[in-house]
């Protein structure tokens, strides 16, 4: 975040921390709830605690053309559940497709659940710490976040529900899709 464009990135970052949390100041009332900032005493003695990833990208797509996106390294986390997401195999993929392709006037559908996986709830928290020097300052200020900054500058974040990086997140996401859809008698 530095450079000519450093007030673009910046806020760009922000923007992530506002979805992410609990929303900043007036431009962002709201957020996902998906982490909280805690002082490191209230990360569990029993649990791993793993970075976060910065991920910036240029989509001149989007209304915000400068997005950044905050990762979990899963990497260093202990899940002790299953983790692996059943998926169609590439046979039923090709039938479904080659069906489609052979069928006039045949039409198919596909939809993202990107905002399923990422507001999914988990039951087990996850925890990861970022340097107070790479947060935007804005979201220093509203969240008070050198109140509860060790003496080494590292800022705590709890983690409740899916995102980027997680082990978990996928089978989560998936077990909660397949509920969901079994009351509309739609079943794997």
């Amino acid at each position: 975040m530095k450079g000519l464009k450093k007030d673009i990135w910046t806020r760009g970052f922000a923007n992530k921390f506002c979805r992410l949390a609990q929303g900043v100041g007036d431009r962002m009332r709201t957020g996902s709830k998906t982490i909280f900032f805690i002082p490191k005493n209230k990360v569990p003695s029993d649990r791993k605690v793993t970075y976060g990833r910065i991920v910036a990208t240029i989509r001149p797509q989007k209304a915000e053309t400068h997005g950044v996106r905050l990762t979990v390294g899963g990497d260093r986390l202990d899940y002790p559940g299953n983790t692996s997401t059943p998926t169609a195999s590439q046979t039923t993929a090709k039938v479904l497709i080659n069906s489609t392709i052979s069928t006039d006037d045949a039409r198919f559908g596909c939809i993202t659940l990107k905002d399923f996986y990422l507001g999914t709830p988990m039951k087990r928290y996850e925890y990861m710490c970022l340097h107070i020097n790479i947060i935007p300052q804005e979201i220093v200020s509203q969240y008070k976040l050198k109140d509860i900054t060790t003496p080494g500058g590292w800022v705590y974040i709890k983690i409740r529900q899916g995102m980027y990086g997680l082990k978990q997140a996928g089978i989560i996401a998936y077990q909660q899709l397949k509920t969901h859809l079994a009351t509309y008698n739609y079943y794997p």
